[in-house]
């Protein structure tokens, strides 16, 4: 996965890109019911052997929990400990998480997507490190990826550092929307009663902490089915098997909490300190005009940003310029639709890391908050190469539909606009334009040129494909005489 992210050359990406299109999250945003089946009857069959073989986020923890215990002492003073499943926070994440996919609430998937996260740290991270060193430009993506890359591999160092997998078995939705299956799974690991000797060396072991040593009992529904507790124990105790070890001498037998000895009952309770005020035992008293002033405000932002993007694409920077914003944001080639686009895509990476004219970036709220961090394009940084369809050939969510060469030429991504204010008539734009869409007309007695060339640079909506290539060599300064609109 890694190397998927990574590689610099476009051959190697595609043939390491079966690896994303095994992962869960995007085959559930496409709609791959088939291989979802096969996930689930793998599931079923050997427990949650995604979470430790094929899942990325998965190996990252592991070593990110293995640095600590590469010592001895580190080993000896924390050791893994059995703890209590948290039901209700790791399922309420599966219902949030599907409530918001279905509801096209897409910002919560979005940064809980165990695929997407590691791509994120894999293309805004490692790349430019691998470029650097490859003797190659290096280019940043965006400033809310690195931000949203760089604290998601803190935390999950964090977590793992002393808590191993405690990622996978409360706020991951794909290990905990496993976990269902997997307490049924036919293999799983038994404790053999009549073997162990309760040295706790496979709950020490545990990163998964689901090993109960007071019952004897290994929590499948929270097993990765990494076989640590297998090589820790050396009496061959624990065994991955489909079967239950019975006792061949029934010792171990529950007694009722309640039962007590008479010292137990003649013996003081313990008080319980005192409630502090105001730690959550009274109710929160919200005054009436703060809240209603409160929900004017956010149910005023949308039109206020609205205002604020049109006043600022009709700011005139000086000489006579103006400066331009595109109407819509410009998405990727080979979208069904917008919507489609936006309900898919899970904000990986995978397009932004290997386009090799580096014109798409991770978007920083073109898209609205609700759809962060999806590709888009920054004819700023570059242009779409005609010939290129490296991006809808990688993508593992279906968000981007496969296109050839013949029909990338014709897809239509967007359409340039011109405005007479700034445009000097250099004719370059037309030069580059790959669809020979552009020409070069005198300009409109009506329209002051000022010290500009008597000619501007006129645009054929119906031949346009918004490739960018005219945005991006435009030297009109101090602003661009041509941008490109995006499609909704």
């Amino acid at each position: 996965m890694t190397l998927l992210f990574t590689s610099l050359g476009a051959r190697l990406a595609l043939a390491a890109g079966w690896v994303a299109r095994i992962q869960i999250f995007p085959l559930a945003m496409g709609g791959a019911l088939t291989a979802l089946g096969g996930w689930l009857v793998a599931t079923l069959v050997f427990g949650r052997i995604y979470c430790s073989s094929v899942c990325p986020m998965g190996t990252l923890q592991d070593i990110f929990a293995h640095i600590p215990r590469s010592r001895r002492q580190w080993r000896r003073r924390h050791p893994y400990r059995f703890a209590e499943a948290n039901n209700k926070l790791r399922y309420f994440v599966v219902l949030t998480v599907a409530v918001c996919g279905i509801g096209s609430l897409a910002a919560v998937p979005t940064l809980l997507d165990p695929y997407s996260a590691f791509g994120r740290i894999c293309s805004t991270l490692l790349l430019p490190l691998v470029e650097l060193a490859g003797g190659k430009e290096v280019v940043f993506t965006s400033a809310i990826a690195f931000l949203t890359a760089s604290a998601t591999l803190l935390a999950v160092a964090a977590a793992s550092w002393r808590n191993g997998r405690i990622i996978c078995n409360t706020v991951c939705p794909v290990g905990s929307a496993l976990s269902i299956p997997a307490r049924w799974s036919l293999f799983h690991f038994d404790i053999d009663t009549d073997r162990c000797v309760n040295c706790r060396a496979c709950e020490h072991a545990c990163k998964s902490r689901c090993i109960s040593m007071a019952d004897h009992v290994v929590d499948s529904s929270r097993c990765v089915v990494c076989f640590n507790c297998v090589d820790a124990c050396n009496e061959g105790a624990i065994r991955y098997t489909t079967r239950r070890k019975r006792l061949s001498i029934p010792m171990l037998q529950r007694v009722s909490t309640e039962v007590g000895t008479a010292a137990n009952a003649s013996a003081p309770r313990p008080t319980l300190p005192a409630v502090k005020k105001g730690c959550g035992d009274a109710p929160v008293r919200i005054d009436r005009r703060r809240f209603l002033a409160t929900g004017l405000l956010v149910a005023a932002a949308p039109a206020l940003s609205a205002i604020a993007d049109t006043a600022s694409r009709l700011e005139s920077p000086g000489n006579g310029s103006r400066k331009l914003k595109p109407l819509h944001p410009v998405a990727p080639p080979g979208r069904h639709s917008m919507a489609d686009f936006l309900d898919r895509c899970t904000g990986c990476g995978l397009c932004v890391a290997h386009c090799p004219t580096r014109v798409l970036r991770p978007s920083a709220g073109e898209f609205g908050w609700l759809h962060p961090l999806r590709p888009v394009m920054d004819y700023d940084r570059g242009a779409c190469a005609f010939d290129c369809t490296l991006c809808t050939d990688l993508c593992p969510t279906k968000a981007l539909t496969p296109l050839t060469p013949d029909e990338k030429h014709i897809f239509i991504i967007g359409h340039a606009r011109v405005e007479a204010a700034n445009c000097i008539g250099c004719g370059l734009c037309m030069e580059n334009c790959p669809k020979q869409t552009i020409r070069l007309k005198r300009r409109p007695a009506a329209v002051d040129s000022g010290s500009r060339s008597e000619f501007i640079a006129v645009v054929d909506t119906g031949g346009c494909i918004g490739c960018g290539a005219c945005q991006h060599i435009c030297p009109a300064t101090p602003c661009k005489a041509i941008i490109v609109d995006g499609i909704i």
